[in-house]
C-alpha cells in the first residue's frame, strides 16, 4: 500500500515543510548619537554640514534598503506593503528636504535648528523595527498556513497506515504537537502589523517603544514555535518514510 508513497510524499514535503523562517526583527535603536549632535563640538560650519549631510545619507540608504525589502517580499499583505512604502517615501522626502535645509544654511545658529531634526525622523527607533516587524509576522502567518494545510496532508497519510494494521500513536501524538506549535505561531504573529504599522516619529518613546518591544516579543515567540512545528513534521516524514518501499532518504530534501 505503501510503495507509491515516495515520490507523492516527497513532493509534498519539498513543497509545504521546508519554508524559510524570518530573522527575528529587533527593534533597533538609533545610529550613535555623534552623527546628530555635531553643532556645538565642530564650529566648523562645513564640518556640521559634511556630517550632518552624512547622517542623511546614512538614513536614506536604510529607508531604500527597507523599501527594497517590502518590495522584494512574496508574503507581505499589499496593504501592509502600500502602507510601509507609503511612510517610508514620505520620510525620505523628508530628510531629502532637510538636507537641502542644512546645505544652504549660512550660519551655525541655523544649524543649531536644523541638525537635531535629523533624529526627529526616528528611522531606526521607529521606521526600521516596525517595517521589519511587519514583513516577519507577515511572512509567519504565511508559513503557519502552509504548514496547517501540510498537517492536513500528513494526516490522511497517517490514516492510510492505521487502515493498513500499522500502529499509528506516535505519529498521531507528533501531529498534535505539530498543530499546536502551528497555532500558538499564528496567534502570536497575526496581530504584530496592527500593533506596529501606524507608528508614526512622534509616537517615540511612548507608545512606540512599548509597541516595538511586544512586538519582538511576539515574533521571536511565533519563530520559536514554528521551529518546533517543523521538527514534529519531519519526524513524521521520518516515521512514513520507513514505510515506504523502497525508505525514503530524507537527505534528497536538505
Amino acid at each position: 500500500m505503501f510503495k507509491r508513497t515516495r515520490l507523492w510524499l516527497v513532493a509534498l514535503v519539498v513543497g509545504g515543510l521546508f519554508v524559510a523562517l524570518p530573522g527575528a526583527a529587533v527593534a533597533a535603536t538609533d545610529v550613535a548619537p555623534s552623527d546628530t549632535t555635531v553643532v556645538d563640538e565642530h564650529p566648523d560650519i562645513d564640518e556640521i554640514k559634511r556630517r550632518a549631510l552624512n547622517a542623511i545619507e546614512k538614513r536614506l540608504k536604510t529607508i531604500a534598503r527597507l523599501a527594497h525589502r517590502v518590495e522584494s517580499s512574496k508574503t507581505v499583505t499589499d496593504e501592509h506593503a502600500a502602507k510601509l512604502l507609503h511612510d517610508l517615501r514620505a520620510a525620505a522626502e523628508g530628510l531629502t528636504e532637510l538636507a537641502r535645509k542644512i546645505k544652504a544654511a549660512e550660519t551655525i545658529e541655523e544649524l543649531r535648528e536644523l541638525v537635531p531634526m535629523i533624529r526627529d525622523f526616528r528611522v531606526y527607533q521607529v521606521l526600521k523595527p516596525k517595517v521589519l516587524q511587519v514583513l516577519a509576522a507577515d511572512h509567519i502567518v504565511v508559513v503557519a498556513k502552509r504548514l496547517a494545510e501540510f498537517s492536513e496532508t500528513l494526516e490522511k497519510l497517517i490514516r492510510r497506515a492505521a487502515e493498513a494494521g500499522y500502529d499509528v500513536t506516535r505519529p498521531r501524538r507528533l501531529l498534535r504537537m505539530m498543530r499546536h506549535n502551528i497555532a500558538a505561531a499564528y496567534e502570536l504573529a497575526a496581530p504584530v502589523p496592527r500593533l506596529v504599522i501606524n507608528l508614526q516619529p512622534g509616537d517615540w518613546p511612548d507608545p512606540a517603544k512599548e509597541r516595538l518591544e511586544e512586538g519582538r516579543r511576539r515574533i521571536h515567540a511565533a519563530v520559536e514555535h514554528l521551529q518546533v512545528a517543523r521538527k514534529k513534521a519531519r519526524q513524521i516524514v521520518h516515521w512514513l518514510r520507513n514505510l515506504a518501499d523502497p525508505p525514503i532518504d530524507l537527505r534528497e530534501l536538505d
